[in-house]
C-alpha cells in the first residue's frame, strides 16, 4: 500500500514541474522598437510556433577572457644552470628525463633535458617518486635553490 501512495506522489510531482515547466513568462524587449521609416512595405512576421515570445532577444555573445595563468614556464635546465641569480628563488617548470633516482625512499632525481643535469630535492615537500619512474620524461615544477655552491630545485609537483 504505502508504494502505491509514494509512486503517486512521484508521478504527481513529475507532472506539476513539467506543467510549470513548460509555461513561459514573457520577457519584455529592453529595447524599443523604431518605427519604420524607408520606403519600403511593412512585411510581417508568422506567427511564432513555440511557446516562446517572439521578441525574446537571443543572447549576447559570451565576452572572451584571458587565459587563466597556467604557472611557470617551462624552461630549459641549460639555462637554469647558466644563470641562476636571474631564476633563484622564483617558481620554475622543467621537464627532462629522470637519470638516477634516490635508492632510499626516491626522495631526490637528476633530472636531464639534454641541455643540463640538475638535482631535484622532493623531501622538503614530502614527496617522493616510485623507483619505476628511473628512465620516465617527467616535468617538475619548483623553486631553485643554491646552497654552498651548488644549484638545485626543490620539487614542489612532478608530473608524469
Amino acid at each position: 500500500m504505502s508504494w502505491k501512495i509514494i509512486i503517486s506522489a512521484l508521478l504527481l510531482a513529475l507532472v506539476v514541474t513539467l506543467v510549470a515547466c513548460s509555461q513561459t513568462s514573457a520577457v519584455p524587449n529592453p529595447t524599443p522598437t523604431k518605427p519604420s521609416t524607408s520606403s519600403t512595405p511593412a512585411t510581417t512576421q508568422a506567427p511564432a510556433t513555440s511557446n516562446t515570445p517572439a521578441n525574446v532577444q537571443p543572447p549576447a555573445p559570451a565576452i572572451p577572457q584571458q587565459p587563466k595563468n597556467e604557472g611557470p614556464k617551462l624552461i630549459k635546465v641549460g639555462d637554469l644552470l647558466s644563470n641562476p641569480d636571474t631564476y633563484k628563488g622564483q617558481q620554475v617548470a622543467l621537464k627532462g628525463k629522470v637519470v638516477t633516482l634516490c635508492g632510499g625512499n626516491g626522495c631526490w632525481f637528476t633530472l636531464n633535458d639534454g641541455s643540463g643535469t640538475i638535482y631535484v630535492d622532493l623531501a622538503p615537500s614530502n614527496l617522493t617518486l616510485a623507483k619505476q619512474k628511473l628512465g620516465a620524461t617527467v616535468t617538475v615544477y619548483g623553486e631553485l635553490t643554491q646552497a654552498k655552491g651548488d644549484t638545485y630545485l626543490i620539487g614542489k609537483k612532478v608530473e608524469f
